[in-house]
């Protein structure tokens, strides 16, 4: 597990493994270094100044002469990091501490840690408080230029550093460099660790135009422990609306609510004690805000949890407020306070900012609303861009357009973890790619305040953009495609259940003009002859595809009664006439229960698609289908936990199962388990066969069906894995639905055999052969793969994106390219935390460039990621 003891570590590498390591020396270099941009100040007050003070410095490898503001190396290669500052005229003459202090990453985590570097090698921790900060340097005699090694050696443990240098004078003036020297180091193993990824460049220089991305650093002033025995005004004991001065920190309180009967503050229903930091938040265009930065807190409720704590804020003006969240990726606008809510000099409550149950810091801004705050620069009338940091893959741009609605919001609308029971279930498409007939992209979404449907067309330079309604019935956008000629399809269904009272939901299949003119829609069929549906709602998943005249739909819902008074959940598979919208095949269910699917289409036009199957089968089950033929077999497939208790929910009695069992989890000869310990990735046609890539749970030893290790939505980490399976998978016979025979499959991997006892008690054989585990992360904890995407490039081999989770938050994003078996062609590479991917949105591949769709729903934009890639 990478704790804080890794960051630790890493230092400590330094320190005891330079050998020939030069730290420390000050000489008069005659060498020019490279300038760094700006230089901050902070005065004995606390203030912000820009003082007349010039960095200059870099890094020069395997002792060449040229130096570098930003490099990337190699473990292997030796490097020479420098510094120089023309001081201060004032400052001449003056006694002063020469500091450094680095912000560092390693990969697996989005955090930074603050080092600071002192004499001798001394290396720790560094609160960002200037007083506290070690020096580098002593009581150096400042002179009109000092110049120092930072650094000479090699590094032993890969990340990225970037390093600041400044001084410190006697009366705690701290003057730094505001552009730090950047050094990213890589692993030189020809054969990557997949747990320690190729690290992102940055590149502040505009590419192609669009500037690099605006980031933003917080440094703290003061700091206090706000107590929160404070209240809110409200009809109920010990609610007296009192904001004590234990409370507030600057223009910021925390207040405790009201709950069922009173406010508690004495910490038996409510939690005490939040450190909290007053500071100043910078970013690298030179902006600063005031900020601060909350801590979970240190006393938590010695009964539950009752009584939340709030932010209350004393507002300088009375002007409409946005609240923004600092993260790794930026300022993110988290809450709105209109200028009617706030009083001057009086505290204005924000209650949706609640910080009871913080898991970690946080740091939040207030800015009036007439100030435009956006790490993305605006290149055109409603259009922000800008591009991320620099991969071996290639450079991430990011896209941000204005919407006249609230679409789905990639980071909160689906914020679950591989941990969590939402996860099981996954969640709709959002996002549906779609193209012209003169291939211009767009983007089909709905507005989730209004319903309704919407097609934003993006120009092939993407500086230009328009945004057209699609008039449908007001029902949930279910699935979306088109045919490249023209033509949009459409899939609505109406929400709610209908279990109750056995009623169907209302389905309708639109054809829309390229306009945004209607062509003609059909209701469908959703009877229990039909279709079948009585409720899809935000735990289904449907999949839609063009094919010569034809659609092809794969769709999981909740189904009418059945003969046992049940309505079950399943998926089915269906053809429709694109011309007409009639029905011409209903396949009836590919899986049960079906919790995902993915859909795509062959070079025979075939349709082909995978669905996730929890018993009916078991497994990741593929598929082939036209109008007049569907052929299916599972490829891979999973551990099932069993009864604990001897008897089932029908009342029938079973044998102990010891060979799973031990003293402390007793498992029984049946089973009813609806997690399937699996998210899908894709399915790819290849030249040998199709690419079923997958997210598992593989055990230590590395199997599948390890029917002991179960017990939790998560039991072991998840990571990537593929099988190819032949062309001709429909003439491969097999003895059971869930054994993937040898001639099933053409890679060369784990083979495996297992079972499963059902929930009547028989026994249901299992078989996994050919899987090709692609990462090898070994800790849930702290690394789990979710979000998976494949894509087939224009050279024939794959691409894979995922994000990086531990067991409750999100870390990163990443990329690999692989061949259709499965080898290496690429490290394992950090795109960064602005490249997000929603649960079950598609990808896209065009002019061998990635298009990304996200939504942001609080600022109202469509965010489109592209990623150009480099070979």
């Amino acid at each position: 597990m990478r704790t804080l003891r890794h960051f630790l570590s890493f230092f400590s590498y330094i320190s005891l493994l330079l050998l020939s390591g030069l730290v420390g020396s000050s000489s008069a270099f005659a060498i020019s270094y490279p300038l760094l941009e700006g230089a901050m100040g902070m005065d004995t007050q606390g203030e912000l100044f820009y003082p007349d003070v010039q960095f200059s410095g870099g890094t020069a490898i395997n002792g060449q002469s040229t130096y570098q503001t930003q490099i990337s190396q190699k473990l292997t290669d030796t490097a020479d990091v420098v510094g120089t500052i023309q001081v201060a005229p004032a400052d001449v003459g003056k006694q002063a501490d020469i500091f450094v202090f680095a912000v560092t990453t390693l990969e697996g985590f989005s955090e930074e840690y603050y080092f600071m570097l002192g004499a001798n090698l001394y290396i720790d921790l560094w609160d960002q408080y200037t007083n506290t900060i070690v020096p580098f340097m002593p009581k150096v005699t400042l002179g009109e230029q000092e110049s120092f090694t930072i650094y000479s050696g090699r590094f032993f443990y890969a990340g990225q550093l970037d390093v600041f240098f400044g001084y410190r004078l006697a009366d705690g003036t701290f003057i730094y460099s505001n552009q730090p020297i950047i050094i990213t180091i890589k692993s030189s193993s020809t054969e990557p660790d997949p747990n320690e990824p190729d690290i992102p460049t940055t590149d502040n220089d505009p590419i192609n135009g669009i500037s690099a991305l605006t980031t933003y650093r917080f440094t703290g002033q003061e700091s206090k422990t706000l107590v929160g025995t404070s209240t809110e005004s409200a009809s109920g004991f010990n609610c007296t609306g009192t904001v004590n001065s234990a409370d507030q920190i600057g223009r910021l309180a925390l207040v405790s609510l009201f709950y069922d009967n009173g406010c508690y503050t004495d910490g038996r229903y409510n939690n005490n004690n939040y450190l909290v930091d007053k500071g100043l938040v910078s970013s690298s265009t030179q902006q600063q805000f005031e900020a601060y930065r909350i801590s979970p807190p240190t006393a938590k409720a010695q009964s539950f949890l009752a009584s939340q704590h709030a932010i209350y804020y004393q507002f300088p003006s009375q002007v409409d407020y946005n609240v923004y969240r600092l993260d790794s990726s930026g300022l993110n606008k988290v809450a709105s306070v209109s200028a009617a809510n706030i009083q001057l000099n009086q505290w204005t409550p924000i209650k949706t900012l609640i910080v009871s149950e913080l898991s970690e810091a946080v740091t939040y801004v207030m800015i009036p609303a007439s100030q435009n705050i956006s790490a993305y620069p605006s290149i055109a009338t409603g259009i922000e861009a800008a591009h991320l940091a620099t991969t071996s893959l290639g450079t991430p741009f990011k896209y941000r357009y204005s919407l006249n609605g609230f679409p789905f919001d990639t980071k909160t609308d689906f914020p679950y973890s591989p941990n969590q029971w939402q996860n099981i279930y996954a969640q709709p498409r959002q996002f549906f790619w779609v193209s012209r007939s003169d291939g211009q992209k767009g983007v089909i979404w709905q507005d989730k305040n209004s319903n309704n449907v919407q097609v934003t067309w993006l120009a092939n330079d993407l500086r230009s953009y328009s945004t057209q309604a699609l008039n449908t019935n007001g029902a949930m956008l279910v699935a979306a495609t088109s045919d490249g000629n023209g033509s949009l399809y459409v899939l609505t269904i109406q929400t709610g259940d209908g279990s109750s009272n056995n009623s169907a939901r209302t389905a309708m299949l639109y054809k829309f003009a390229e306009s945004g003119m209607l062509s003609t829609m059909q209701t469908l069929d959703t009877s229990k002859t039909g279709l079948n549906i009585v409720s899809f709602n935000t735990d289904n998943v449907a999949s839609l595809r063009y094919s010569q005249g034809l659609l092809g739909l794969i769709i999981g819902r909740k189904m009418h009664a059945g003969n046992d008074g049940l309505n079950h959940q399943g998926a089915i598979a269906v053809v429709f006439d694109a011309n007409s919208l009639s029905l011409r095949k209903n396949f009836g269910q590919t899986s049960g229960h079906s919790f995902e699917n993915i859909l795509t289409v062959n070079a025979q036009a075939e349709f082909i698609g995978v669905d996730l199957g929890d018993n009916y089968p078991r497994g990741i089950h593929l598929h082939r289908f036209t109008d007049s033929r569907i052929d299916s077999r599972v490829v891979y497939t999973f551990k099932t936990e069993h009864g604990t208790s001897a008897t089932n929910p029908a009342g029938n009695s079973y044998p102990f199962y010891a060979s799973i069992s031990d003293s402390t989890h007793p498992y029984y000869q049946w089973s009813n388990d609806n997690r399937v310990y699996t998210e899908l990735g894709g399915v790819i046609e290849g030249q040998q066969g199709y690419t079923v890539v997958f997210a598992g749970e593989k055990s230590p030893t590395g199997v599948a069906l390890d029917n002991s290790r179960v017990g939790n939505y998560l039991n072991d980490p998840r990571n990537i894995g593929l099988v190819q399976v032949v062309k001709d998978f429909a003439n491969v016979s097999t003895t059971d639905n869930n054994v993937v025979p040898d001639g099933l499959v053409t890679t060369n991997g784990l083979t495996e055999t297992g079972g499963f006892y059902t929930f009547n008690g028989t026994w249901a054989a299992q078989r996994n052969t050919g899987i090709v585990w692609l990462t090898d992360y070994q800790d849930k904890t702290t690394a789990n793969v979710s979000r998976l995407k494949s894509l087939k490039l224009n050279d024939g081999n794959i691409l894979l994106l995922w994000e990086l989770w531990t067991n409750s938050h999100y870390v990163n994003t990443y990329a690999l390219k692989i061949t259709e078996q499965g080898q290496k062609l690429s490290e394992i590479t950090a795109l960064g935390t602005e490249v997000r991917l929603q649960r079950t949105d598609d990808i896209w591949l065009n002019n061998n460039s990635v298009y990304i769709a996200n939504g942001n729903k609080m600022e109202q934009k469509l965010e489109i990621i592209v990623l150009p890639l480099a070979n």
